[in-house]
């Protein structure tokens, strides 16, 4: 049961967008999907008869996979040189609630990342599908 629980957390946690790109008359379908990698890091102390000063320090950073409908030729990834950080208060915990809490207050910025990518990605998936054209003609 926790291992469905944890597919449909990552299933939630990706984004998925889909172009069509004409290329010589040929139909191809790029796929991106995007993920958030959230690193955590827990500061300060927390030391006895004294408040507890500990804070849970977060860095998101988004990253969008290509693949194309055909096969795994042309796949690739992408990282966000921008991440996502910030901080909340108490420890750090092993579970996953933080990172479904981030996913969902920052789901716009990920699919705003998703969208810009996939759209600078054109020119150069075209470039790619023409060098493999021309080394297969060859």
């Amino acid at each position: 049961m926790s291992l469905t629980l944890l597919a449909m957390a990552a299933a939630a946690a990706t984004a998925t967008h889909s172009v069509t790109i004409d290329h010589h008359g040929a139909p191809v379908k790029a796929i991106y999907t995007a993920r958030a990698d959230i690193s955590t890091r827990t500061v300060g102390a927390k030391t006895p008869n004294r408040m507890d000063m500990q804070r849970c320090v977060w860095t998101a950073r988004v990253v969008v996979e290509r693949t194309l409908d055909h096969g795994p030729a042309l796949a690739r990834s992408f990282a966000d040189d921008k991440p996502i950080s910030g901080s909340e208060p108490g420890a750090c915990s092993s579970g996953q609630r933080l990172e479904q809490r981030l996913l969902a207050r920052h789901q716009d910025h990920i699919q705003a990342q998703l969208l810009a990518t996939a759209e600078r990605d054109r020119a150069p998936l075209l470039a790619e599908m023409d060098a493999v054209r021309n080394l297969a003609s060859n």
